[in-house]
């Protein structure tokens, strides 16, 4: 099942234009269960994997990308525009036979799946971060003699913009311990 979350198209007009456009797409996959046990292992049975193949009880995805516009005056080349895309898809588990749940186990769930989908948009926040500092570094960049060292500059800065919010997310998943340091427990 998907559920298009957002699909927001901002256009910034200042002294330096600026465009950001997002899509964040939320999917879930079934799981069932009588008991947080077999909730827990319904997750870790069905749950999405991971690049490195390991299974989640969330995941989340993102992508950024980025488009400019230059301008010449003589010799030098300046970046007049910056546009960045961000698409994301957030997987989280979604509990099918909640008919029989004891009031307790469907509170702790609701809790449970709560905490879970707001850990997962952190992640995202990281691609909106990633995002965000292209599009303001990109913009200041200063202007170069001729247009393709500049544009190889700004590659490879926005490259490494996204590292570093990649850095940082794992970092995130660490400091968390996936979510567990936040109160994530069924």
């Amino acid at each position: 099942m998907r559920k298009p979350l957002l699909l927001a198209s901002l256009l910034l007009t200042a002294s330096y234009p600026l465009a950001a456009s997002e899509q964040l797409d939320i999917t879930y996959y079934p799981i069932s269960g009588k008991s947080s046990k077999q909730l827990l292992e319904a997750m870790q049975q069905h749950g999405p994997e991971g690049d490195d193949g390991r299974r989640f009880h969330g995941y989340t995805r993102w992508h950024v990308s980025w488009k400019y516009q230059t301008s010449s005056r003589g010799n030098r080349c300046s970046i007049t525009s910056v546009d960045t895309q961000v698409t994301g898809t957030i997987t989280l588990p979604q509990w099918t036979d909640t008919q029989g749940a004891t009031e307790d186990l469907l509170n702790r769930w609701q809790h449970y799946s709560s905490l879970l989908r707001e850990h997962e948009q952190g992640h995202y926040q990281f691609a909106l971060d990633a995002a965000a500092a292209i599009r303001q570094q990109l913009i200041a960049m200063p202007a170069q003699v001729g247009c393709p060292n500049l544009l190889t500059q700004a590659n490879q800065l926005g490259s490494a913009l996204i590292d570093e919010q990649r850095q940082r997310e794992l970092a995130y998943d660490r400091d968390t311990d996936h979510g567990r340091n936040t109160g994530l427990k069924l």
